[in-house]
């Protein structure tokens, strides 16, 4: 079974097993969302969203009910939805026993996503980064695919880009693709990831990322010929 890595492990063997079991990965998920990952400009619109789905499920819970409990079940029901439709359900589960997905589904999709990415006028940055990032190369059939894309400056793209990552993100959960998505307020939050594997660059209007990695960038002509290129 794929082992998950923490940046915390505590000493207790007993704690460690139950961290990296199918249940204690999907509870750990469902705390904290991917949240320390995300940047200011993600973050905001997903408390924001967590918080209006609360008030719309207090408002329609029972007059009996508005109390400590009811506001801790509404609470739960929030955190829930949120992780169920912006979140990241199938690439934690990647770490259960049974888990298994077809690669060539999932270069399916990256054929797919690149091109409805690149349909959008106002979407000035995305790739594909970590090990499916090299030439689009899918690894095995616990492979997940990590999509970023970058805000662009103004109100009206942090409204776009964050509706975008709710979508992309629901309609992965009913196709059961393991999509690791987020959107970065600056290109160099890539600086973080590792620097020895490549980028499938999906849209790069300015060059500010192929700029910034040059040495990374997939040099195959297109999207669709990369995704297509399958080790399994």
């Amino acid at each position: 079974m794929k082992k998950k890595n923490f940046s915390y492990l505590p000493q207790q063997p007993w704690m460690r097993s139950a961290m990296q079991s199918c249940a204690g990965l999907l509870a750990i998920n469902w705390v904290f969302q991917g949240m320390r990952g995300m940047q200011s400009k993600e973050l905001s619109f997903r408390l924001m969203l967590e918080a209006l789905l609360a008030a719309v499920a207090y408002a329609a819970v029972p007059a009996d009910w508005n109390n400590s409990f009811g506001l801790l079940f509404v609470l739960f029901i929030a955190h829930t939805l949120n992780w169920l439709f912006n979140g990241h359900v199938w690439v934690c589960a990647r770490y259960c026993a049974a888990y298994r997905r077809n690669p060539s589904a999932l270069s399916d999709y990256i054929d797919r996503t690149s091109a409805r990415l690149q349909s959008l006028s106002w979407l000035e940055e995305a790739a594909v980064i970590g090990s499916v990032g090299d030439a689009g190369r899918i690894r095995s059939e616990r492979s997940d695919i990590d999509l970023r894309l970058i805000f662009s400056p103004g109100i009206v793209n942090w409204l776009r880009v964050n509706m975008l990552l709710l979508r992309l993100r629901t309609a992965a959960l009913f196709q059961v693709i393991p999509l690791d998505l987020y959107a970065y307020n600056f290109v160099n939050a890539l600086d973080r990831f590792r620097q020895d594997e490549g980028i499938l660059l999906i849209q790069d209007k300015k060059g500010r990322i192929a700029k910034r990695y040059g040495q990374r960038v997939a040099k195959e002509a297109s999207c669709e010929s990369q995704s297509k290129v399958l080790d399994t």
